[in-house]
């Protein structure tokens, strides 16, 4: 059951990551809606983890969702590197 979950929350997810990421100047930006989606990728990577473990293809998606997350702390922290108004 939790697989379905996580694989569901990673499609849903993976959107508002990408455009934390690359079309916002960072989490701080857009305030508690920056934090929600942040907060709800790391318990879709979490369930992923947790999910893997079974099912091997979904290291594919563990990997996907770990970067993601990555990028939108990089953009976080780097001062708008990645950021496509800069």
């Amino acid at each position: 059951m939790i697989h379905v979950l996580s694989v569901t929350g990673f499609a849903l997810g993976a959107v508002p990551l990408l455009a934390f990421a690359f079309f916002s100047p960072g989490l701080e930006a857009e305030g508690i809606w920056g934090y929600a989606f942040f907060t709800f990728g790391l318990l879709v990577f979490a369930g992923l983890i947790a999910s893997a473990f079974r099912r091997r293809w979904l290291w594919a998606l563990v990997a996907a969702q770990g970067i993601l997350l990555g990028l939108v702390l990089y953009e976080t922290f780097s001062d708008a590197v990645l950021y496509v108004g800069t």
